[in-house]
Protein backbone atom coordinates (compact mmCIF):
# COMPACT_ATOMS: atom_id res chain seq x y z
CA UNK A 1 0.00 0.00 0.00
CA UNK A 2 1.05 3.66 -0.83
CA UNK A 3 2.82 5.58 2.00
CA UNK A 4 -0.08 8.39 0.97
CA UNK A 5 -3.52 8.12 1.01
CA UNK A 6 -4.75 10.86 -1.09
CA UNK A 7 -8.22 11.57 -2.32
CA UNK A 8 -9.34 11.15 -5.97
CA UNK A 9 -12.17 12.64 -8.16
CA UNK A 10 -15.37 10.50 -9.41
CA UNK A 11 -15.31 9.13 -12.28
CA UNK A 12 -18.65 11.03 -13.44
CA UNK A 13 -16.95 13.93 -11.85
CA UNK A 14 -13.79 13.60 -14.28
CA UNK A 15 -15.71 12.52 -17.33
CA UNK A 16 -17.78 15.91 -17.10
CA UNK A 17 -14.89 18.19 -17.41
CA UNK A 18 -12.95 15.73 -19.87
CA UNK A 19 -16.01 15.56 -22.15
CA UNK A 20 -16.55 19.34 -22.00
CA UNK A 21 -13.12 19.46 -23.51
CA UNK A 22 -11.75 21.36 -20.37
CA UNK A 23 -9.54 18.82 -19.23
CA UNK A 24 -6.57 18.41 -21.87
CA UNK A 25 -4.99 15.14 -19.79
CA UNK A 26 -1.24 16.71 -20.46
CA UNK A 27 1.21 16.64 -17.63
CA UNK A 28 3.86 19.62 -16.73
CA UNK A 29 6.56 17.83 -17.87
CA UNK A 30 4.86 16.26 -21.51
CA UNK A 31 4.05 20.16 -22.04
CA UNK A 32 8.09 20.86 -21.98
CA UNK A 33 9.03 17.75 -23.87
CA UNK A 34 6.71 19.08 -26.66
CA UNK A 35 8.04 22.86 -26.62
CA UNK A 36 11.72 21.89 -26.51
CA UNK A 37 10.69 19.41 -29.64
CA UNK A 38 9.53 22.65 -31.24
CA UNK A 39 11.67 25.28 -30.28
CA UNK A 40 14.74 23.27 -28.79
CA UNK A 41 16.97 26.77 -29.15
CA UNK A 42 14.90 29.31 -27.78
CA UNK A 43 15.75 30.86 -24.63
CA UNK A 44 13.22 29.37 -21.65
CA UNK A 45 15.23 31.08 -18.87
CA UNK A 46 16.62 33.70 -17.86
CA UNK A 47 19.03 34.40 -14.43
CA UNK A 48 21.36 37.59 -14.09
CA UNK A 49 23.98 34.96 -14.76
CA UNK A 50 22.51 33.07 -17.65
CA UNK A 51 20.54 31.91 -19.95
CA UNK A 52 19.15 28.20 -20.48
CA UNK A 53 17.64 27.19 -24.08
CA UNK A 54 14.14 24.70 -23.67
CA UNK A 55 16.59 22.15 -24.39
CA UNK A 56 18.49 22.61 -21.96
CA UNK A 57 15.98 23.05 -19.71
CA UNK A 58 15.09 19.56 -20.41
CA UNK A 59 17.85 18.09 -20.52
CA UNK A 60 18.89 19.09 -16.75
CA UNK A 61 15.57 18.70 -15.40
CA UNK A 62 15.58 15.31 -16.96
CA UNK A 63 19.17 14.64 -15.51
CA UNK A 64 17.75 15.74 -11.83
CA UNK A 65 14.75 13.58 -12.19
CA UNK A 66 16.57 10.41 -12.97
CA UNK A 67 19.12 11.27 -10.20
CA UNK A 68 16.42 11.97 -7.92
CA UNK A 69 15.21 8.07 -8.58
CA UNK A 70 19.05 7.17 -7.94
CA UNK A 71 18.53 8.08 -4.23
CA UNK A 72 14.99 6.88 -3.93
CA UNK A 73 12.60 9.01 -4.49
CA UNK A 74 9.60 7.68 -5.87
CA UNK A 75 6.19 8.09 -7.99
CA UNK A 76 3.86 9.09 -5.01
CA UNK A 77 6.91 10.75 -2.57
CA UNK A 78 6.25 14.06 -1.28
CA UNK A 79 8.97 16.50 -1.88
CA UNK A 80 9.16 19.78 -0.29
CA UNK A 81 11.11 22.35 -1.77
CA UNK A 82 12.48 25.05 0.10
CA UNK A 83 14.09 27.43 -2.17
CA UNK A 84 14.26 31.13 -3.75
CA UNK A 85 13.58 31.64 -6.90
CA UNK A 86 16.86 29.67 -9.00
CA UNK A 87 16.67 27.76 -11.78
CA UNK A 88 16.74 25.02 -9.63
CA UNK A 89 13.51 25.10 -8.58
CA UNK A 90 12.35 24.95 -12.22
CA UNK A 91 14.34 22.03 -12.82
CA UNK A 92 12.91 20.41 -9.79
CA UNK A 93 9.27 21.27 -11.09
CA UNK A 94 9.62 19.53 -14.05
CA UNK A 95 11.80 16.69 -12.32
CA UNK A 96 9.16 15.50 -9.81
CA UNK A 97 6.48 15.81 -12.26
CA UNK A 98 8.48 13.36 -14.63
CA UNK A 99 9.05 11.04 -11.59
CA UNK A 100 5.34 10.99 -10.64
CA UNK A 101 6.33 12.82 -6.75
CA UNK A 102 4.49 15.74 -5.75
CA UNK A 103 6.30 18.78 -4.94
CA UNK A 104 5.35 20.81 -1.84
CA UNK A 105 7.02 24.61 -2.15
CA UNK A 106 7.71 25.49 1.00
CA UNK A 107 8.28 29.15 2.31
CA UNK A 108 12.08 30.32 3.01
CA UNK A 109 10.66 32.51 5.54
CA UNK A 110 9.88 29.55 7.52
CA UNK A 111 11.74 28.26 10.60
CA UNK A 112 12.15 25.47 13.00
CA UNK A 113 8.87 25.49 14.57
CA UNK A 114 6.95 25.75 11.11
CA UNK A 115 9.06 23.40 9.59
CA UNK A 116 8.57 20.78 12.57
CA UNK A 117 4.77 21.29 12.36
CA UNK A 118 4.26 21.25 8.02
CA UNK A 119 7.01 18.40 7.18
CA UNK A 120 5.09 15.96 10.34
CA UNK A 121 1.39 16.62 9.32
CA UNK A 122 2.54 16.64 5.40
CA UNK A 123 4.77 13.35 6.36
CA UNK A 124 7.12 14.81 4.12
CA UNK A 125 9.31 12.29 2.31
CA UNK A 126 12.26 14.74 0.95
CA UNK A 127 13.39 18.54 0.92
CA UNK A 128 15.67 20.74 -1.50
CA UNK A 129 17.05 23.56 0.89
CA UNK A 130 20.07 26.37 0.24
CA UNK A 131 22.86 25.25 2.12
CA UNK A 132 22.24 28.73 3.01
CA UNK A 133 20.99 32.13 1.67
CA UNK A 134 20.34 35.52 2.86
CA UNK A 135 22.83 34.81 6.03
CA UNK A 136 20.54 31.90 6.66
CA UNK A 137 21.82 28.24 7.53
CA UNK A 138 19.05 26.13 5.95
CA UNK A 139 20.79 23.60 5.66
CA UNK A 140 22.13 23.35 9.65
CA UNK A 141 18.40 24.09 10.41
CA UNK A 142 17.01 21.18 8.53
CA UNK A 143 19.50 19.12 10.28
CA UNK A 144 18.43 20.18 13.79
CA UNK A 145 14.93 19.07 13.01
CA UNK A 146 15.59 15.80 11.04
CA UNK A 147 15.30 13.89 14.09
CA UNK A 148 11.98 15.22 14.79
CA UNK A 149 10.86 14.01 11.21
CA UNK A 150 11.26 10.22 10.71
CA UNK A 151 9.08 10.10 8.04
CA UNK A 152 11.85 12.47 6.13
CA UNK A 153 14.07 9.71 4.31
CA UNK A 154 16.17 11.95 2.35
CA UNK A 155 17.68 16.02 2.24
CA UNK A 156 19.26 17.47 -1.07
CA UNK A 157 21.47 20.41 -1.28
CA UNK A 158 21.39 23.24 -3.47
CA UNK A 159 24.46 25.25 -4.28
CA UNK A 160 26.58 24.14 -0.95
CA UNK A 161 28.27 21.05 0.85
CA UNK A 162 26.00 18.26 2.07
CA UNK A 163 26.45 16.14 5.11
CA UNK A 164 27.21 12.22 4.94
CA UNK A 165 23.57 11.33 5.11
CA UNK A 166 22.17 13.91 2.34
CA UNK A 167 22.81 14.84 -1.72
CA UNK A 168 23.41 17.43 -3.36
CA UNK A 169 21.66 18.63 -6.34
CA UNK A 170 24.47 19.40 -8.73
CA UNK A 171 25.48 15.69 -8.43
CA UNK A 172 22.36 14.20 -8.56
CA UNK A 173 21.78 15.76 -11.99
CA UNK A 174 25.53 14.99 -13.23
CA UNK A 175 24.79 11.29 -11.53
CA UNK A 176 21.55 11.20 -13.59
CA UNK A 177 22.66 12.08 -17.16
CA UNK A 178 24.27 8.81 -17.27
CA UNK A 179 21.20 6.90 -16.03
CA UNK A 180 18.24 8.32 -17.79
CA UNK A 181 16.91 5.07 -18.56
CA UNK A 182 15.54 4.97 -15.18
CA UNK A 183 12.76 7.45 -16.72
CA UNK A 184 11.42 4.42 -18.92
CA UNK A 185 9.78 2.51 -16.01
CA UNK A 186 7.91 5.88 -14.64
CA UNK A 187 4.01 5.82 -15.97
CA UNK A 188 2.45 8.68 -14.84
CA UNK A 189 -0.92 10.35 -15.42
CA UNK A 190 -2.49 13.60 -15.64
CA UNK A 191 -5.02 12.72 -12.98
CA UNK A 192 -1.93 12.06 -10.72
CA UNK A 193 -1.90 14.52 -7.23
CA UNK A 194 1.37 16.62 -8.43
CA UNK A 195 1.28 20.23 -6.57
CA UNK A 196 0.40 20.44 -2.41
CA UNK A 197 0.58 24.05 -1.12
CA UNK A 198 -1.14 25.54 2.08
CA UNK A 199 -3.51 28.57 2.24
CA UNK A 200 -1.76 31.13 3.10
CA UNK A 201 -3.28 31.17 6.53
CA UNK A 202 -4.47 35.12 6.53
CA UNK A 203 -7.17 33.70 9.24
CA UNK A 204 -4.23 31.60 11.02
CA UNK A 205 -5.63 28.40 9.97
CA UNK A 206 -4.08 27.12 6.27
CA UNK A 207 -4.65 24.25 5.15
CA UNK A 208 -2.80 22.31 2.17
CA UNK A 209 -4.80 21.41 -1.40
CA UNK A 210 -4.19 19.23 -4.05
CA UNK A 211 -4.18 19.68 -7.46
CA UNK A 212 -3.57 17.00 -10.49
CA UNK A 213 -2.19 18.39 -13.83
CA UNK A 214 -5.65 18.27 -14.83
CA UNK A 215 -7.13 20.61 -12.43
CA UNK A 216 -4.05 23.11 -13.37
CA UNK A 217 -2.24 22.66 -16.58
CA UNK A 218 -5.66 22.25 -18.58
CA UNK A 219 -6.48 26.06 -17.49
CA UNK A 220 -2.66 27.00 -18.53
CA UNK A 221 -2.63 25.67 -22.21
CA UNK A 222 -5.76 27.46 -22.58
CA UNK A 223 -4.64 30.77 -21.40
CA UNK A 224 -0.94 30.79 -23.15
CA UNK A 225 -3.04 30.69 -26.26
CA UNK A 226 -4.03 34.43 -25.24
CA UNK A 227 -0.49 35.23 -24.99
CA UNK A 228 1.76 37.67 -27.22
CA UNK A 229 4.28 35.72 -28.95
CA UNK A 230 6.89 37.97 -28.18
CA UNK A 231 6.19 37.59 -24.29
CA UNK A 232 9.20 38.19 -21.89
CA UNK A 233 7.85 37.18 -18.57
CA UNK A 234 9.21 38.16 -15.04
CA UNK A 235 7.40 37.50 -11.47
CA UNK A 236 8.07 38.98 -8.65
CA UNK A 237 6.28 36.36 -6.43
CA UNK A 238 8.20 33.46 -4.60
CA UNK A 239 7.91 30.45 -6.13
CA UNK A 240 6.92 28.64 -2.93
CA UNK A 241 3.49 30.55 -3.58
CA UNK A 242 1.44 29.67 -6.35
CA UNK A 243 1.07 33.19 -8.24
CA UNK A 244 4.84 33.01 -8.78
CA UNK A 245 4.99 29.12 -9.12
CA UNK A 246 2.92 28.85 -11.99
CA UNK A 247 5.10 31.40 -14.20
CA UNK A 248 7.12 28.77 -14.69
CA UNK A 249 4.01 26.37 -16.26
CA UNK A 250 3.25 29.51 -18.93
CA UNK A 251 7.23 29.03 -20.17
CA UNK A 252 6.94 25.61 -20.31
CA UNK A 253 3.31 25.24 -22.10
CA UNK A 254 3.43 28.28 -24.04
CA UNK A 255 7.35 28.20 -24.94
CA UNK A 256 7.51 31.85 -23.61
CA UNK A 257 11.19 33.10 -21.95
CA UNK A 258 10.92 33.22 -17.87
CA UNK A 259 13.45 35.82 -16.08
CA UNK A 260 14.39 34.43 -12.56
CA UNK A 261 15.50 36.23 -9.78
CA UNK A 262 16.16 35.24 -6.54
CA UNK A 263 14.74 37.86 -4.18
CA UNK A 264 12.25 40.75 -4.47
CA UNK A 265 14.42 43.51 -5.57
CA UNK A 266 13.20 46.83 -7.25
CA UNK A 267 16.23 47.99 -8.30
CA UNK A 268 17.15 44.36 -9.58
CA UNK A 269 13.89 44.20 -11.72
CA UNK A 270 13.73 47.59 -12.90
CA UNK A 271 17.50 46.11 -14.29
CA UNK A 272 16.27 42.86 -16.05
CA UNK A 273 13.37 44.67 -17.28
CA UNK A 274 15.60 46.56 -19.14
CA UNK A 275 18.25 44.10 -20.10
CA UNK A 276 15.97 41.09 -20.98
CA UNK A 277 13.29 43.91 -22.03
CA UNK A 278 10.06 42.10 -19.90
CA UNK A 279 6.76 42.58 -21.52
CA UNK A 280 4.97 41.02 -18.90
CA UNK A 281 5.26 41.55 -15.42
CA UNK A 282 3.48 40.08 -12.28
CA UNK A 283 3.49 40.50 -8.40
CA UNK A 284 1.44 41.50 -5.48
CA UNK A 285 0.54 45.35 -5.31
CA UNK A 286 2.56 45.45 -2.71
CA UNK A 287 5.67 44.44 -5.11
CA UNK A 288 4.18 46.58 -7.95
CA UNK A 289 4.10 50.29 -5.36
CA UNK A 290 7.76 48.89 -4.56
CA UNK A 291 8.89 49.15 -8.51
CA UNK A 292 6.79 52.30 -10.03
CA UNK A 293 7.48 54.56 -6.62
CA UNK A 294 11.32 53.60 -6.26
CA UNK A 295 13.56 56.14 -6.67
CA UNK A 296 15.86 54.74 -9.39
CA UNK A 297 12.71 54.20 -11.61
CA UNK A 298 13.33 56.73 -14.14
CA UNK A 299 16.42 55.55 -14.67
CA UNK A 300 15.89 52.32 -16.34
CA UNK A 301 13.86 51.66 -19.87
CA UNK A 302 10.67 50.03 -19.11
CA UNK A 303 8.77 51.04 -22.10
CA UNK A 304 8.74 47.21 -22.85
CA UNK A 305 6.41 45.88 -19.97
CA UNK A 306 3.21 45.74 -21.78
CA UNK A 307 1.17 43.53 -19.50
CA UNK A 308 0.81 43.60 -15.75
CA UNK A 309 -0.82 40.51 -13.41
CA UNK A 310 -1.26 41.63 -9.95
CA UNK A 311 -2.52 38.89 -7.78
CA UNK A 312 -2.06 38.04 -3.83
CA UNK A 313 -4.67 40.61 -3.06
CA UNK A 314 -7.10 43.22 -5.06
CA UNK A 315 -6.03 45.78 -6.99
CA UNK A 316 -6.98 49.50 -5.62
CA UNK A 317 -7.58 51.26 -7.65
CA UNK A 318 -5.13 53.87 -7.00
CA UNK A 319 -2.56 51.16 -8.25
CA UNK A 320 -4.68 50.25 -11.81
CA UNK A 321 -4.69 54.47 -12.38
CA UNK A 322 -0.50 54.51 -12.28
CA UNK A 323 -0.34 51.43 -13.99
CA UNK A 324 -2.07 53.12 -17.09
CA UNK A 325 -0.55 56.23 -16.59
CA UNK A 326 3.24 54.68 -16.37
CA UNK A 327 2.76 52.22 -18.60
CA UNK A 328 -0.58 52.44 -20.52
CA UNK A 329 -1.47 48.80 -19.50
CA UNK A 330 -5.02 47.93 -17.84
CA UNK A 331 -3.89 45.73 -15.36
CA UNK A 332 -6.53 42.80 -14.96
CA UNK A 333 -8.29 42.28 -11.38
CA UNK A 334 -8.41 38.42 -10.60
CA UNK A 335 -9.96 36.56 -8.01
CA UNK A 336 -9.43 33.24 -7.34
CA UNK A 337 -7.48 31.03 -4.50
CA UNK A 338 -5.07 28.00 -4.17
CA UNK A 339 -7.58 25.65 -4.14
CA UNK A 340 -9.32 27.21 -7.32
CA UNK A 341 -6.63 28.74 -9.35
CA UNK A 342 -8.59 31.50 -11.09
CA UNK A 343 -11.94 32.02 -11.04
CA UNK A 344 -13.14 35.26 -12.61
CA UNK A 345 -11.34 38.02 -14.04
CA UNK A 346 -11.94 41.38 -15.62
CA UNK A 347 -10.81 41.54 -19.74
CA UNK A 348 -9.03 44.08 -21.35
CA UNK A 349 -11.65 45.22 -23.00
CA UNK A 350 -13.87 45.83 -19.90
CA UNK A 351 -14.97 49.28 -18.73
CA UNK A 352 -12.69 51.17 -16.32
CA UNK A 353 -15.24 50.88 -13.40
CA UNK A 354 -15.73 47.35 -14.26
CA UNK A 355 -11.48 46.97 -14.31
CA UNK A 356 -11.59 49.67 -10.96
CA UNK A 357 -14.27 47.92 -9.37
CA UNK A 358 -14.73 44.49 -9.60
CA UNK A 359 -13.15 41.36 -10.02
CA UNK A 360 -14.34 40.51 -13.30
CA UNK A 361 -16.41 37.96 -14.64
CA UNK A 362 -15.80 33.54 -14.80
CA UNK A 363 -13.05 32.23 -17.18
CA UNK A 364 -13.17 29.47 -19.02
CA UNK A 365 -15.59 26.63 -17.80
CA UNK A 366 -15.73 28.76 -14.73
CA UNK A 367 -19.22 28.26 -12.65
CA UNK A 368 -20.15 31.27 -10.32
CA UNK A 369 -22.94 31.66 -7.58
CA UNK A 370 -23.95 33.86 -4.73
CA UNK A 371 -25.57 32.07 -2.05
CA UNK A 372 -27.03 33.27 1.44
CA UNK A 373 -24.12 32.59 4.23
CA UNK A 374 -27.03 31.44 6.61
CA UNK A 375 -28.65 29.19 4.27
CA UNK A 376 -26.62 27.98 1.08
CA UNK A 377 -30.44 26.75 -0.65
CA UNK A 378 -30.93 30.05 -1.51
CA UNK A 379 -29.14 31.83 -4.19
CA UNK A 380 -29.05 36.03 -3.71
CA UNK A 381 -30.21 38.42 -6.47
CA UNK A 382 -28.17 40.28 -8.01
CA UNK A 383 -26.67 43.12 -6.11
CA UNK A 384 -27.11 40.78 -2.97
CA UNK A 385 -24.00 40.25 -1.38
CA UNK A 386 -23.43 36.79 0.37
CA UNK A 387 -21.18 33.29 0.29
CA UNK A 388 -19.25 33.32 -3.16
CA UNK A 389 -19.35 29.52 -4.45
CA UNK A 390 -17.18 28.34 -7.49
CA UNK A 391 -17.68 25.04 -10.14
CA UNK A 392 -15.13 24.18 -12.41
CA UNK A 393 -12.48 21.94 -13.60
CA UNK A 394 -9.73 23.86 -11.97
CA UNK A 395 -11.41 22.81 -8.55
CA UNK A 396 -8.76 21.27 -6.17
CA UNK A 397 -9.11 17.81 -5.46
CA UNK A 398 -9.05 18.10 -1.80
CA UNK A 399 -7.22 19.13 1.27
CA UNK A 400 -4.30 16.92 2.24
CA UNK A 401 -5.03 14.61 5.54
CA UNK A 402 -8.05 16.53 6.16
CA UNK A 403 -11.15 14.84 4.54
CA UNK A 404 -13.85 16.82 6.92
CA UNK A 405 -12.46 20.19 6.11
CA UNK A 406 -12.59 18.93 2.77
CA UNK A 407 -16.20 17.74 2.03
CA UNK A 408 -17.12 21.14 4.57
CA UNK A 409 -16.18 22.91 1.28
CA UNK A 410 -18.60 21.32 -1.34
CA UNK A 411 -21.70 19.69 -2.24
CA UNK A 412 -22.77 17.11 -4.25
CA UNK A 413 -23.28 19.23 -7.27
CA UNK A 414 -19.60 20.41 -7.09
CA UNK A 415 -19.89 23.35 -5.42
CA UNK A 416 -17.17 25.03 -4.05
CA UNK A 417 -18.01 26.53 -1.07
CA UNK A 418 -14.98 29.36 -0.82
CA UNK A 419 -16.04 31.26 2.77
CA UNK A 420 -15.57 34.68 0.94
CA UNK A 421 -18.19 36.95 0.48
CA UNK A 422 -19.59 38.83 -2.32
CA UNK A 423 -21.67 40.05 -4.86
CA UNK A 424 -22.80 40.03 -8.31
CA UNK A 425 -24.01 43.08 -11.05
CA UNK A 426 -26.64 42.46 -13.76
CA UNK A 427 -23.79 41.97 -16.09
CA UNK A 428 -22.58 38.53 -14.34
CA UNK A 429 -19.30 41.02 -12.81
CA UNK A 430 -18.57 39.75 -9.51
CA UNK A 431 -17.62 42.13 -6.90
CA UNK A 432 -15.47 40.98 -4.06
CA UNK A 433 -16.52 41.85 0.05
CA UNK A 434 -13.78 40.15 2.05
CA UNK A 435 -13.48 37.28 3.78
CA UNK A 436 -16.47 35.65 6.26
CA UNK A 437 -14.92 35.59 8.76
CA UNK A 438 -13.64 39.69 8.45
CA UNK A 439 -16.86 41.04 8.04
CA UNK A 440 -17.76 43.54 11.39
CA UNK A 441 -20.86 43.41 13.10
CA UNK A 442 -21.54 46.89 14.82
CA UNK A 443 -24.74 46.57 16.42
CA UNK A 444 -26.36 44.33 13.84
CA UNK A 445 -25.09 46.34 10.98
CA UNK A 446 -22.75 44.45 9.06
CA UNK A 447 -19.62 46.23 7.72
CA UNK A 448 -17.56 45.06 4.72
CA UNK A 449 -13.75 46.01 5.54
CA UNK A 450 -13.17 46.44 1.62
CA UNK A 451 -14.98 49.23 1.02
CA UNK A 452 -13.37 51.25 3.75
CA UNK A 453 -10.08 50.27 2.85
CA UNK A 454 -10.43 51.38 -0.78
CA UNK A 455 -11.26 54.39 0.41
CA UNK A 456 -8.76 54.94 2.76
CA UNK A 457 -6.18 53.95 0.12
CA UNK A 458 -7.55 57.21 -2.18
CA UNK A 459 -6.37 59.50 0.71
CA UNK A 460 -2.92 60.99 -0.49
CA UNK A 461 -1.06 60.09 2.83
CA UNK A 462 -1.96 56.36 2.87
CA UNK A 463 0.07 53.96 1.53
CA UNK A 464 -1.71 50.62 2.54
CA UNK A 465 -4.74 50.42 5.24
CA UNK A 466 -6.19 47.10 6.50
CA UNK A 467 -9.47 47.12 8.28
CA UNK A 468 -10.67 44.86 11.51
CA UNK A 469 -12.97 44.42 13.99
CA UNK A 470 -12.43 45.91 17.51
CA UNK A 471 -14.72 44.02 20.15
CA UNK A 472 -16.85 46.11 22.21
CA UNK A 473 -19.10 45.58 25.17
CA UNK A 474 -22.26 47.69 23.72
CA UNK A 475 -22.10 47.37 20.32
CA UNK A 476 -19.69 44.05 19.81
CA UNK A 477 -17.61 45.11 17.23
CA UNK A 478 -16.05 48.55 15.88
CA UNK A 479 -14.19 49.84 13.11
CA UNK A 480 -10.74 49.53 13.83
CA UNK A 481 -8.40 51.14 10.71
CA UNK A 482 -4.63 49.95 10.50
CA UNK A 483 -2.40 52.37 8.20
CA UNK A 484 1.20 52.97 6.92
CA UNK A 485 1.41 56.04 5.88
CA UNK A 486 3.91 57.65 3.17
CA UNK A 487 7.32 59.11 4.67
CA UNK A 488 5.88 57.89 8.04
CA UNK A 489 3.56 60.94 8.29
CA UNK A 490 1.52 61.27 11.24
CA UNK A 491 -2.28 61.37 10.77
CA UNK A 492 -5.27 61.79 12.96
CA UNK A 493 -8.65 60.12 13.05
CA UNK A 494 -9.90 63.24 12.66
CA UNK A 495 -8.82 64.00 9.42
CA UNK A 496 -9.71 60.72 8.39
CA UNK A 497 -13.26 61.41 9.19
CA UNK A 498 -13.16 64.71 7.34
CA UNK A 499 -11.93 62.70 4.35
CA UNK A 500 -14.88 60.60 4.50
CA UNK A 501 -17.10 63.49 4.69
CA UNK A 502 -15.36 65.38 1.94
CA UNK A 503 -15.98 61.79 -0.44
CA UNK A 504 -19.55 61.28 0.99
CA UNK A 505 -19.39 57.73 2.78
CA UNK A 506 -22.09 56.17 4.63
CA UNK A 507 -22.02 56.79 8.29
CA UNK A 508 -20.98 53.47 8.90
CA UNK A 509 -17.86 53.46 7.02
CA UNK A 510 -16.04 55.91 9.11
CA UNK A 511 -13.01 54.28 11.14
CA UNK A 512 -13.93 54.76 15.30
CA UNK A 513 -9.84 54.01 15.99
CA UNK A 514 -6.79 54.76 13.96
CA UNK A 515 -3.63 52.68 14.61
CA UNK A 516 -0.62 54.05 12.14
CA UNK A 517 1.80 51.57 11.56
CA UNK A 518 5.55 51.14 10.51
CA UNK A 519 4.65 47.98 8.02
CA UNK A 520 1.47 46.05 7.76
CA UNK A 521 2.15 42.07 9.18
CA UNK A 522 2.57 39.89 6.28
CA UNK A 523 2.09 36.46 5.36
CA UNK A 524 4.96 34.75 3.29
CA UNK A 525 2.95 35.14 -0.07
CA UNK A 526 2.37 39.18 0.63
CA UNK A 527 -1.27 38.97 2.15
CA UNK A 528 -1.98 41.07 4.85
CA UNK A 529 -2.13 39.03 7.97
CA UNK A 530 -5.77 39.80 9.38
CA UNK A 531 -5.22 37.64 12.12
CA UNK A 532 -2.73 39.26 13.61
CA UNK A 533 -4.65 42.74 13.61
CA UNK A 534 -7.71 41.15 14.91
CA UNK A 535 -5.55 39.77 17.63
CA UNK A 536 -3.96 43.27 18.38
CA UNK A 537 -7.40 45.09 17.91
CA UNK A 538 -9.01 42.83 20.63
CA UNK A 539 -5.77 43.23 23.04
CA UNK A 540 -5.90 47.94 22.17
CA UNK A 541 -10.06 46.98 23.31
CA UNK A 542 -9.98 47.23 26.38
CA UNK A 543 -8.51 50.67 27.25
CA UNK A 544 -9.69 52.38 24.10
CA UNK A 545 -11.78 55.59 23.73
CA UNK A 546 -13.94 55.29 20.41
CA UNK A 547 -14.55 58.25 17.67
CA UNK A 548 -17.68 58.46 17.15
CA UNK A 549 -19.43 58.32 13.48
CA UNK A 550 -20.53 62.01 12.24
CA UNK A 551 -24.21 62.66 12.51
Amino acid sequence: MAKHQFPHFSAAYSRMWRDAGLWLDCTLHQGLDETAAAQPDKTALITVERTYTFAQFKAESDALAAGLLGIGIRPGDIVAVMLPNWVEFCFLQIALSRIGAIIQPTHTVFREREIVNLFEFCETDAVVVPESFRDFAFADMIRSVRPQLPSLREVVIARGVAAADESILSALIEEGRGNLHRLNAIRTSADDIFYLNFTSGTEGNPKGFLHTHNTVISLMKQLVRYMAADTVMLACSPMTHSFGHFTTYYCVLGGFPMVVLDRYSPTQVLAMIERARVTMLSGTPAHLFGILRHADFGKYDTSCIKSVAVGGARSSPDLIGELKRVWGVKSANTYGMGETIVHTRTAPDDPDDKVSESVGRPVFGAQLKIVDPLDRSITMPAGGVGEICFRGPTLFVGYHNQPQKTAATRDEAGWFYTGDLGFVDDEGYLYFAGRAREVINRGGSKIYPKEIEDLLCQHPAILHSAVVGMPDERLGERVCAYIVTRDNRELELAEISEFFTEKKAMKYMYPEMLVRLDAMPMTPTGKIQKAALQKDAATRAGNSQFARPPA
